[in-house]
């Protein structure tokens, strides 16, 4: 019997093991397990991945778009987050006491609709690399953020080593957020990271994620939280980095592959030869209305697909208590038709051809 294609699996290297074993050992014979040495190799190693100054390890992604949106001073302010993103946002900008201003946007933000949505107090702009997809708009967006005033932040959590051009997610904005779940690229198991060249930025997201504790260590300066990352999980991370520009290799090779090779035309496949992809997620895009049953063909045939990057959009969450206002045609659009193939860094050639085969030979109806 045929094995099923996976959508994803969490894979290390027998080095990658061997290594965090011998880490983990010296952490635990040391008895330091809160931030330390494997901290900041993390945090040194991925600034640079990125090519910013400064990084911050934290608890979890959504720990460090709060913490980004606190060090930036946007409290009380308006800050438009598309309609099309994770749950997590939106509740790290409220969190952060700001009010979230729902944008329109699909798979990539769309600046007329940034436009069109701003209100006179926002003063901050969430833009979500979504499945680790760069917009190629994203230089025009940061200069309308850089005529209003308004503060860019990145919640780049699916898009460890993405770049448009050469530039990569995370450089964009006044800080950016990543996380190190365990289904990303990188992962610490949980985890996160805040970057930013802002000195200012990098020394307050530390008294955050510490209690808000001032450097004496008695004194508590601000309402931080314990959004620290401990040196196991920090040692995780810093075992995989040298791997990463292998694993972007490969997954870039199979999202050109596919873009490439499918060719069904109810099946339409984002490509943009200018972006390097992080591989977290490969999207396509299915005719109205067939997006379930090119799924249920792809499983009939050992294809697993992965979960949607999102199919229910902001406004339709209940906790948010968001209306849709004057609609968001386009996460709407994009909630109902898309769907993820299964991308990760040990598809083998094999499995790719399986799934572009299985998409090319959907009947779908014409």
């Amino acid at each position: 019997m045929t094995s099923e294609v996976p959508a994803y699996r969490v894979w290390f290297s027998a080095e990658e093991i061997d290594e965090f074993v011998a880490r983990t050992r010296a952490v635990l014979a040391s008895g330091a397990l809160v931030p330390g040495a494997n901290n900041g190799e993390l945090e040194a190693a991925f600034a640079a991945l990125v090519g910013v100054r400064y990084a911050t390890a934290v608890s979890s992604g959504t720990a460090a778009l709060e913490i980004a949106l606190r060090c930036l001073d946007l409290g009380g302010v308006g800050v438009l987050v598309p309609a099309n993103t994770n749950f997590a946002t939106a509740e790290a900008v409220v969190r952060a006491g700001c009010r979230p201003v729902l944008y329109d946007a699909d798979l990539y933000p769309d600046l007329a609709s940034i436009e069109a949505a701003r209100t006179p107090d926002v003063a901050g702009l969430v833009v979500v690399h979504i499945g680790g997809y760069l917009a190629p708009t994203l230089p025009q967006i940061a200069e309308f953020c850089a005529a209003h005033g308004i503060r860019l932040v990145e919640d780049a959590s699916h898009a460890h080593g993405a770049a448009w051009r050469g530039r990569a997610a995370g450089s964009f904005g006044a800080a950016a957020a990543f996380s190190m779940f365990a289904t990303k690229v990188l992962t610490t198991g949980e985890g996160g990271l805040l970057v930013t060249d802002d000195p200012g930025v990098a020394g307050l997201s530390r008294r955050y994620r510490d209690q808000g504790k001032a450097d004496d260590g008695l004194h508590n300066v601000v309402f931080g939280s314990a959004w620290r990352m401990s040196e196991l999980h920090a040692a995780l991370g810093v075992v995989q980095l040298p791997g990463l520009p292998v694993v972007l290799e490969r997954v870039n090779t199979i999202v050109e592959r596919y873009a490439m090779e499918i060719s069904h035309p109810l099946v339409a496949v984002p490509y943009d030869p200018e972006v390097r992809y992080s591989g977290h997620k490969f999207v396509v895009t299915v005719a109205a209305g067939q997006r379930d049953e090119l799924r249920d063909h792809l499983h009939a045939h050992g294809v697993r697909t992965a979960k949607g990057v999102y199919e229910v959009p902001l406004h339709r969450q209940p906790a948010l208590g968001l209306s849709a206002g004057p609609g968001y045609p386009r996460a709407e659009r994009f909630a109902a038709a898309h769907l993820c193939l299964p991308m990760w860094k040990g598809l083998t050639d094999g499995e790719v051809d399986r799934v572009v085969d299985a998409v090319n030979r959907w009947p779908g109806r014409r």
